[in-house]
């Protein structure tokens, strides 16, 4: 997808309201787009969506995961909100503006657990929901800031890969699995991985966009992710993906990205193979100076490249066994680069 396709779509994505429970505009930004493709598209118990694209290639898929909410407000009545996701409680400070569509307000004081007092939304309704007031979407400096790219820019990314994928009809069998409610314990993964709807024989890997680390810098590319705060991805998934981004000669980092959880960890936990991916991201759950609200920023040719990178994987797929035949065929080198044989003498 060019430059300019894709900054469209992005620009669309980020811009529409969102928050855990209340991701229906994004839902109906990602349904239109995937039937607007051909593909089949459904809705799972929990609300979740899943687009699925097969051609030419019968065994399991590759499911690519991407949550469509970010952190938010919900409003408990006139004045008054509770905050989901998790930021620090410094971040409820008096005087910061939020947003609830059409009404802007201003936090009072904080009362309890992210709860919030406050000035200017005496209309609010208990389950309205809103967000920092930040602006929606900008491109400078060959930078993306909006007020939730996080995990919203990899609904794009997955929209993107899925249009090039069908544009190219490749011989591959992806799913396109986005997800409800992430950042308050990602039930909505966890409701896609009980229900059976997935393949055990899949490859489940999570798209994110982790906080910025000093070994996975903002601007050296897109990340593949070894594991998360919780626990460590599949070797094989991992081996996969690096040498899909060797072979298809994009700029890749391998880390481990600890700065938070991803859904690929509740897949895991009932038994899914998983991996991941992500972009390093500025701003983490909009946390600025001094833990005042900022606009979350990414570079562009990190998401260009994992854009790239998720269209390689679902390509290099039906080759899977064959690529991380790869490590093997490198340590069988290394063992026969030792200066002589072991004996039991």
């Amino acid at each position: 997808m060019k430059r300019n396709a894709l900054l469209q779509l992005t620009e669309l994505a980020l811009s529409l309201p969102t928050a855990p429970y209340h991701e229906q505009a994004v839902r109906a930004f990602v349904e239109q787009h995937c039937r607007a493709l051909g593909l089949r598209v459904e809705r799972d118990t929990a609300g979740n969506v899943i687009a699925r694209y097969q051609h030419r290639f019968k065994s399991a898929p590759l499911v690519l995961v991407a949550h469509m909410d970010h952190p938010g407000f919900e409003a408990l009545g006139p004045n008054r909100a509770r905050f989901l996701g998790g930021v620090p409680k410094g971040m409820f400070q008096r005087g910061v503006r939020v947003r609830f569509q059409d009404i802007r307000a201003r936090i009072r004081r904080r009362i309890g657990n992210k709860q919030v007092l406050l000035t200017g939304a005496d209309n609010l309704r208990r389950g309205d929901f809103g967000s920092w007031d930040l602006p929606s979407f900008r491109c400078r400096r060959g930078q993306i800031h909006a007020a939730g790219i996080d995990d919203v820019l990899n609904v794009a990314t997955i929209l993107a890969a899925l249009s090039e994928i069908a544009r190219r009809r490749l011989r591959t069998h992806v799913w396109g699995l986005f997800t409800r409610a992430e950042e308050v314990g990602f039930p909505g993964a966890v409701e896609a991985a009980r229900s059976g709807r997935i393949p055990m024989q899949s490859l489940v890997i999570s798209l994110e966009t982790s906080k910025e680390r000093p070994w996975a810098r903002i601007g050296d590319g897109p990340v593949v992710r070894v594991g998360d705060r919780m626990t460590m991805f599949d070797a094989t998934a991992s081996c996969f993906l690096t040498e899909t981004a060797r072979r298809a000669d994009i700029r890749a980092q391998r880390c481990l990205m600890d700065g938070g959880t991803c859904e690929a960890t509740a897949f895991a936990a009932h038994g899914y193979r998983v991996g991941g991916l992500c972009v390093p991201l500025g701003n983490y759950h909009n946390i600025g100076r001094h833990q005042l609200p900022a606009a979350e920023f990414v570079s562009m040719s990190d998401f260009e490249g994992l854009v790239a990178l998720t269209i390689a994987a679902a390509q290099a797929w039906p080759r899977f066994r064959n690529t991380t035949n790869v490590l093997r065929k490198r340590v069988e080198r290394i063992y026969r680069s030792a200066p002589r044989k072991l004996s039991n003498e």
